[in-house]
Parts: C-alpha cells; structure tokens; sequence
C-alpha cells in the first residue's frame, strides 16, 4: 500500500465546514473566518497522515453477522400503535411497550444502544411491521461483518477472511473480496432492527441531541456464538496477522452460566493465537454489569487492541470501580480529559504493565461523536497519530456517505477550549495543529476531533469503520 484510497484522498481535499456552535467559539477566533478552521484542520490531516513502514496484509475477523434493516425508530413505534411514554433502561425486552420505553431512554440521551428481545414471537412481528414500512434499507449488519466489508472497500489489498453466520441474502451482500469458508455458511439469515433518529427529531417531550441509533435483535447463532469454534479453527490454515472479533454483547440475554461456558471458549481460544498476532476485539452495548465485569476480567488481558464509545467506556468504569462511573448517565457531549482519564485507569488495570506482565492489551481506541482519542504502549504501537486521524476522518465520510462531501454537510462540534487529561492546563483549540499528542506512564495518546455530518445518511457501522481504519494505519511491534 503506498497510498491512500483514492475516495479517503478525494473526501480529505474537499471535507471543509462553514459552520461552528457559537457557544464554543473563543473571543481569539474570528468568526467571519470559520471556515479557515476546518481547512486548517483538514490541512493538517493531509499533511500528517502517514502510513505505517509495515502494513498488515492478512485479516480475520469473526463473528456477528445479520441483515440489518434500517427504519426510522419514531415511525417504526408509530406503525407499531406506541405513543410517546415513560422511559425505562430494560436489560432485556419482551414486549413492544418494553422497546418503546427502553427507545424512549436512549433516545432522550442521544445514546447508541443496543438491546436483545428475549421473546423470540414478539421480535418476529416487529419485523414484520419494519418490513412493511414505505422506507426500510437492507444492509450487511453485525459489527463483525461490517468491520469486514468496511477494510475491503477501502483497503482492497489487504486479504480478509470473514467467519460469522452468513446466510444467503448476507452472503450476496459481502464483497466479492473478502473470503468466506464454506463452515460459516448457514441457511436462513438473522435479521437485527436499527432504530434511526435524526438529531432535533422528537419523540413525545423527547428531543434527540444528536443523531444515532438504538438497535435490538433475537437470533440463535449469534445470541448463542455458534461460529466461535469455527473460528478459531480457521486461524491455522489462514494464517492471519491480524485479528478483528466482535460479538461478545449479543450474550447479553443469556443466563450467567451459558455466558461463562461461551467465555471460557472464548478466551481458550485467544490463549492459542501467536503473540505476535495483534487481536482487537469491537466492544458494543450491553446492559448486565457482571457479563461486562467478567469480559473486563478475563477476556481483557488475552486481547492486544480494544475499540468503544462513550458509553461503553463509562460502564466499564462504573462496573470495576474506575474514575467517573456515572458518566453512563451523562447527556450530550462527553468531557475529554474524563474519557482520557478513564482510558488511562483501564489500560492501567486490564493492560501490560510491569504489575501485570502476562497481559497483551496495549492499545485502546475511544470513539465518540465529536472526537476520538487513542492509548497505545509505546513500546508495542507506532503511527498511532497518523491511525487516530484517519479514524476521525473516515468518521464524517461514512456518516455523510459521500466521497466528496460538501463543506456545507459537516460540522467540527469539539469546545474550543478543554483539558487533555486531569491536571492539564486548559487549553485552546488550534487548527493548526488540530491533533495533540502526550505521554503518560509507559502509554502514548492521541487527541483528534472529528468533523461531524449535520444530516447523517448512516450512523450505523461508524465505530466499525473508524475502528478498521485505525487498526490499518497502525503498526504492531511484538
């Protein structure tokens, strides 16, 4: 690889923003001005972003996948006969009322959530009323899948092999370059509902801050991780150097002894990958802090590379007694040197350290809506800069669906004034140089804002996409 892809290359030249929040803006700016900001920003991404002196060449990646169908969330309820009620965080559903009062939670709190039906009927006819709405989208789902789909279109000379349930609407929906055994073939497809909204919409006395997503599913396969063997024993003979796992939230409706038999595989499994093969897994949504506890516990230390947003990150925190648990419950744009400050207890905790020497986690990527931040060992990443703002980048590409993305369709949402971490000196936004690096212990950060799409087309996949793309541009050292 000795470029970029050609749509990365085209979106960076013309992704400039004319409108910034005013409330952000510092006295020092000029606001006539607005869009030398952005292009300052964009320059400087240009200039900066550097591929690795060695690329991966050969990724695995397993083992969620689906068809997602995608609706409007308020017109999906409506169809359904729901009106705007009381707002309830239910861990599992059973029942309409269950998803619309769960919905009704995250919407309120512009928070990606996900969530599994536990009644297998009820689930069967919601997606009936999402099929038959005049607006539903068929897409490849599962964070897995995605993640496979995503680096074959934007790196095509990396070899991917994919292991999930495919069944055969999905199997004609993934690329042509990526590899699927014939083990991973299956003969009906799962299907997962994607509730979008769109920031400002209402629903009821609800206003969404922003524009996400809340999802929620019923499948055997990947409720129950039927491909994890077959995944690992696809490894021998593929070959990787690369790993890419996600899946472990779809576990979240199973009883406490099913989850820990899976688990037990789980990490059997990565116990027998080379360590000189970096494995990241994708976190994702999930509701029952003992089934998170023990991810963080067991799974944590076996796995190089771990991506999650703001909520997941929080949770975490809440459930092992890290800094600002009840972030969980926080509205609107998460603080930084908070989300910094949680990055660094975790790899502390869970990562390789002169007190925990065994385990392999060294790199955490934290994505949120309007930033991302990356902690990397420094003895075991390099090009960590060049990854965090080519994942920033891809973030309003894909949000936009656009390869050229008009300025007026994307906005930079980061206040301009804020701390890095707890005991920094609060510092001002420079577009010059937009992206900020420190160090602190054995790990190195990186601090990159994002250039948010004002009318997202997809916000699906988008932790998925950033995640690969910052995988790809980093470089492993064993």
């Amino acid at each position: 690889m000795t470029g970029l892809p050609k749509g990365v290359v085209l979106a960076t030249v013309v992704m400039v923003t004319s409108y910034l929040y005013l409330q952000w803006i510092p006295a020092t700016f000029d606001v006539e001005n607005l869009d030398l900001i952005e292009s300052k920003v964009l320059k400087f991404w240009s200039e900066n972003i550097r591929w690795p002196s060695k690329n991966f060449t050969r990724l695995a990646v397993g083992i969620n996948a689906d068809v997602d169908l995608i609706v409007s969330g308020v017109d999906l309820l409506t169809k359904l006969g729901q009106v705007p009620g009381k707002e309830r965080n239910h861990n599992a559903l059973r029942s309409v009322s269950d998803l619309q009062e769960t919905f009704t939670y995250f919407f309120t709190r512009g928070c990606a959530a996900e969530r599994i039906f536990a009644d297998s009927q009820a689930y069967r006819d919601i997606v009936k009323a999402a099929i038959s709405l005049d607006k539903v989208e068929k897409y490849i789902g599962g964070n897995a899948a995605l993640m496979a789909k995503i680096t074959a279109s934007l790196f095509p000379e990396v070899k991917i092999q994919f292991v999930g349930p495919v069944g055969p609407r999905l199997q004609r929906l993934m690329p042509k370059n990526v590899e699927i055994p014939s083990s991973s073939l299956v003969s009906d497809d799962e299907y997962h509902l994607i509730m979008e909204y769109k920031q400002g919409q209402t629903w009821g006395a609800s206003t969404a801050p922003v524009a996400t997503r809340f999802i929620c599913s019923y499948d055997a396969s990947n409720s129950q991780m039927t491909m994890l063997e077959t995944f690992f024993a696809s490894l021998p003979q593929f070959q990787p150097d690369i790993i890419i796992l996600s899946g472990l939230h779809m576990l979240d409706g199973q009883n406490e002894d099913f989850f820990a038999s899976r688990l037990d595989v789980l990490v059997s499994g990565l116990q027998q990958v080379d360590s000189a093969v970096p494995v990241h897994l994708e976190f994702a949504s999930m509701a029952t802090q003992d089934f998170i506890k023990a991810i963080l516990e067991k799974v944590l230390p076996e796995i190089t590379s771990l991506g999650l947003n703001e909520q997941e990150l929080a949770f975490a925190a809440e459930v092992a007694g890290g800094p600002y648990g009840n972030q969980a419950e926080h509205k609107g744009q998460p603080l930084i040197h908070e989300m910094s400050d949680i990055i660094l207890w975790l790899l502390g905790k869970y990562g390789k350290s002169s007190k925990n020497p065994t385990s392999r986690l060294t790199r955490v990527h934290f994505h949120s809506l309007t930033y991302h931040i990356v902690g990397a060992h420094r003895s075991h990443w390099s090009n960590i800069m060049s990854a965090t703002m080519a994942g920033t980048r891809i973030a309003g590409m894909q949000a936009c669906d656009v390869q050229d993305p008009d300025p007026d369709i994307v906005d930079l949402r980061i206040p301009l004034e804020f701390q890095l971490f707890s005991g920094d000196n609060k510092r001002r936004f420079d577009p010059e140089t937009s992206t900020y690096t420190w160090t602190i212990g054995d790990y190195n950060f990186v601090f990159s804002p994002v250039l948010v799409c004002k009318q997202p087309v997809k916000t699906v996949g988008l932790g998925d996409a950033i995640s690969a793309t910052g995988l790809m541009f980093s470089q492993f050292i064993p």
